[in-house]
């Protein structure tokens, strides 16, 4: 299995409390029910991205009924690792990169598991993107992907080479998660009751209902871009190393945000110092050295930018 991680693991403490969670971070919908199934799936905390862990009893059951609903008998070898935020890089730097929500991973096998719960947050050719990435970099192993959305019409990605697809609405798994946890933990129970209500407001006003939860308004978003670029110049000046402290909700975001700032630098003028600014992605199990921003502490992810002699585009 091509890893590069230690499996952690994180039962037996804690789940983070629903509400706390809700008034801690600005999250989204979709960011927040996957934070509160990624918990349960593992009994404890949320993990940092791309870290290996090990499903909790209870998480490896709901990962298997979801399997099962997704492809039919499933035939288990063995207990499997789960990652949240899986990270699927670019094969060269004007590439986006992916990072489906799960990922289980055996020896022979890898299931990513994409979630949705905003219609509009469907992207055309992210699932093929997901299945070129895997394929480049997990050539050896058979690939499957579920989709769990909403009722939402899309064209489905093309098999290839064995894959398998399958397009799972959520209200079909709400009797595997009563199943796994309806009889869980005061914690388990909490975040379960507070993720299926958070999937039964699917089309409402997620603001509104984040609000009359924890009592705050609308979030004023900062121009991240801007700022970031503010950073870009402020390193083409002095050389200094720097990281982006945006807390981003998922590592698509983080990649998205690299491959635009690479796209603002190499569309400048030929002779601009910034074109001598490469925008990266740190992570805290490859790359070495500590985080520099409260985010990539978090997360185990941040955007870097580094000053070179030459251009980088």
């Amino acid at each position: 299995m091509q890893s590069g991680h230690l499996p952690g693991n994180v039962q037996g403490v804690t789940i983070e409390d629903p509400l706390h969670l809700l008034g801690r971070l600005r999250l989204g919908r979709e960011e927040y029910c996957q934070r509160l199934l990624t918990m349960l799936i593992l009994g404890g905390p949320y993990p940092r991205w791309n870290s290996r862990t090990r499903p909790s009893p209870q998480g490896a059951r709901f990962l298997r009924s979801l399997d099962e609903l997704s492809f039919g008998r499933s035939e288990w070898s063995g207990q499997p690792l789960f990652v949240d935020e899986f990270e699927l890089p670019p094969r060269h730097d004007d590439e986006q990169g992916g990072a489906p929500d799960y990922a289980v991973l055996w020896n022979e096998r890898l299931w990513m598991i994409e979630l949705k719960t905003e219609s509009s947050s469907h992207r055309r050719d992210q699932l093929a993107g997901y299945y070129t990435l895997a394929g480049h970099h997990y050539s050896g192993l058979t690939v499957d992907l579920t989709y769990l959305t909403p009722p939402l019409t899309f064209t489905p990605p093309t098999s290839r080479n064995g894959t398998r697809f399958a397009h799972v609405n959520w209200t079909q798994i709400f009797p595997l998660l009563e199943e796994a946890w309806g009889a869980g933990t005061d914690a388990e129970l909490r975040a379960l009751t507070m993720l299926l209500t958070a999937l039964e407001s699917i089309g409402s006003n997620w603001f509104d209902w984040r609000t009359q939860r924890v009592g705050v308004s609308r979030d004023q978003h900062l121009a991240v871009e801007d700022a970031a670029m503010t950073m870009v110049e402020a390193t083409a000046r002095d050389g200094r190393q720097r990281a982006v402290d945006h807390p981003a909700a998922d590592l698509n975001q983080l990649q998205r945000l690299r491959l635009a700032l690479r796209q603002t630098i190499c569309t400048g003028p030929e002779q601009s110092p910034l074109r001598h600014v490469l925008p990266w992605l740190w992570s805290a199990t490859t790359s070495g050295g500590n985080a520099l921003s409260a985010s990539g502490r978090d997360t185990g992810f941040e955007l870097r930018l580094s000053r070179y002699q030459k251009p980088v585009c």
